[in-house]
């Protein structure tokens, strides 16, 4: 954070990434909407094989869309925090755990958006669709327990004490009583 000559602050383009005018992590928020829409796909194309849902895997096919664009938010908000660990310590290696197991999952929905995409309006899911989803969710699953590791084991990006003002990650003076 720089300082301008009015005495402000200034954010940079890495703080906004990071959520540091927020207060929080930004990483944290963008997560959510991928991991459900690719549990999401994986649904919809099993129960187009299991009842009549002529729709669904069409359906499936714009959720892993919708998976990619909020990866796309997820990955460098990620990769900033990553870059910001101490390299060979402890938080590092479970990052980096966290982080493969992310791109193996994202490529096995990448291969499976490729070879669904130009039967995406069928009525029924292809067994081959079905079973590279199962085998992204389970990754992708592993992947984010990893991440969950990162945070409420190691304390990633944890930050208690704080309060509106101070930035993520610090802790901020105890307030004395009056």
């Amino acid at each position: 954070m720089a300082d301008t000559p009015a005495g402000s602050h200034r954010w940079t383009v890495r703080d906004w990434l990071q959520g540091k005018p927020l207060g929080h992590p930004t990483h944290a928020m963008f997560i959510h909407f991928p991991v459900a829409f690719y549990v999401g796909a994986l649904a919809l194309d099993v129960l187009s094989r299991l009842g009549r849902f002529p729709s669904a895997p069409l359906a499936a096919t714009w959720l892993l869309i919708g998976a990619f664009a909020g990866t796309a938010l997820a990955v460098p908000t990620g990769l900033l925090d990553w870059l910001g660990m101490v390299p060979g310590s402890r938080k590092r290696r479970w990052a980096t755990r966290h982080m493969l197991a992310q791109l193996v999952a994202a490529a096995v929905f990448v291969i499976d958006a490729a070879l669904r995409w130009s039967g995406r309006a069928r009525a029924r899911a292809s067994l081959a669709w079905i079973g590279l989803e199962a085998v992204g969710v389970v990754v992708l699953l592993v992947g984010q327990w990893l991440g969950g590791v990162l945070v409420y084991r190691l304390g990633m990006r944890v930050s208690t004490g704080s309060r509106p003002g101070t930035a993520a990650g610090t802790v901020a003076e105890p307030r004395r009583a009056s």
